[in-house]
């Protein structure tokens, strides 16, 4: 019966990366699988669970939200939103159940594996498309992934994958050959969110290396490694370099001409400067999640002598959620999404600690959360690593 209810799991994980890769409508379905399966392998225990500081975390912004639904409470927009966020729940009794299972163990490699397969699709197009594909890249572009093109989320599901293989408890055979793979195909993808993600996702894992080990002259000497090996790699891979050099030649242009909508870094910019312009207007703004764009709208026109944005949110989620539940509700917002690395600090657990970081780095240039794949790749691999020290049973702590 055990075995049966082990694959039946790995099952719902291969459907479940699946959909992450491929099918939205998929990702959703499976999403509600793992909800009922949760709850049927944790029903003798439901009080306890919900004891568990994880599932208060997972329920906390699902209330968090309604600092910015009670303008206008039947907007479509916020069910969109509060749909989204449900991921977090969903995730940690999964995470709960699968420790609970002694499965843990198993559904890191299949994780692991998913994106080292995942890269074989842009890596393959690059190689019969190179010249295409550079060019690309000098214009600000990307190579085609998966993820529906999605290139910051699937950036942020191979750093997810990275920081699994650093684990100790993976049992992957063959995990540094794949973490170094990752790491090549991060820096290779050139997602500039992804390296910001990886740097300090090796950063902090060579420091918390640093701090349990006493030959400290060793873990330098890799450390020093990899930082020359990665700046090597930046320079003189060909996709890395155009991404570098667009990057200046955007911000370039648009501190010498001012917002021009054919640079991407300058419409991020133009929007994020409405936005922050808007709150400064009203200090006490609190509009709602449904009202943002238009807001945004409103504030962009007068700034760029009526130029209309491309966007309906801010490129940070901090100025999300100011505009939409005000500066308490951000304030709120931004408790919540550092308490895991809090809590990895007070149970000893550094991984949680580099995915909270990771993911609060990666909402300084989005509004990362408010998208389905997002808020799913902040909640799946927090949930697993919050509870990868656990062993099978019922410890609910």
């Amino acid at each position: 019966m055990q075995e049966k209810r082990k694959n039946i799991l790995l099952a719902l994980t291969v459907l479940l990366l699946g959909g992450l890769l491929w099918s939205r409508a998929v990702l959703s379905v499976t999403t509600g699988l793992w909800l009922v399966a949760a709850l049927i392998l944790l029903r003798k225990d439901l009080r306890a669970v919900f004891n568990h500081p994880l599932v208060w975390w997972s329920f906390a912004p699902l209330l968090l939200l309604l600092t910015g639904i009670w303008q206008q409470p039947l907007e479509k927009s916020n069910f969109d939103l509060w749909l989204n966020y449900s991921a977090y729940p969903v995730a940690a009794l999964s995470a709960i159940a699968v420790s609970k299972m002694d499965f843990t163990h198993k559904m890191i490699p299949v994780w692991i594996h998913a994106a080292l397969l995942a890269m074989l699709y842009p890596l393959g197009w690059f190689v019969l498309h190179s010249t295409e594909a550079i060019a690309q890249y000098g214009s600000g572009q990307s190579l085609p992934v998966f993820m529906g093109n999605d290139h910051l989320r699937f950036g942020m599901f191979i750093c997810s994958a990275l920081l699994l293989c650093l684990l100790p408890e993976n049992p992957l055979r063959y995990k540094k050959t794949a973490f170094i793979l990752l790491t090549g195909s991060i820096l290779f993808l050139s997602v500039r969110t992804a390296w910001v993600m990886l740097f300090i996702l090796l950063g902090g894992f060579s420091l918390y290396s640093l701090s349990g080990t006493s030959n400290k002259t060793k873990v330098l000497l890799r450390a020093a490694t990899l930082v020359i090996l990665t700046a090597a790699a930046l320079w003189f891979l060909p996709t890395a370099n155009q991404k570098i050099r667009y990057s200046i030649y955007d911000w370039e242009q648009f501190n010498s001409k001012g917002y021009d909508s054919t640079y991407s870094d300058g419409v991020r910019r133009a929007i994020n400067t409405a936005a922050w312009q808007q709150i400064q207007n009203n200090k006490n703004i609190a509009v709602g999640w449904a009202a943002v764009p238009a807001q945004l709208q409103e504030q962009f026109a007068r700034c760029y002598n009526g130029s209309k944005a491309p966007f309906g949110w801010p490129f940070n989620q901090w100025l999300f959620w100011w505009m939409g539940s005000g500066w308490w509700g951000m304030l709120l917002f931004t408790g919540w999404l550092f308490f895991p690395a809090y809590h990895g600090l007070k149970k000893n657990n550094p991984f949680l600690v580099f995915w909270a970081l990771a993911i609060a780095a990666s909402c300084l240039v989005e509004s990362n959360l408010n998208y389905q794949f997002g808020a799913f790749l902040h909640a799946w691999p927090l949930a697993l690593l919050w509870q990868y020290k656990k062993q099978a049973g019922t410890d609910f702590t």
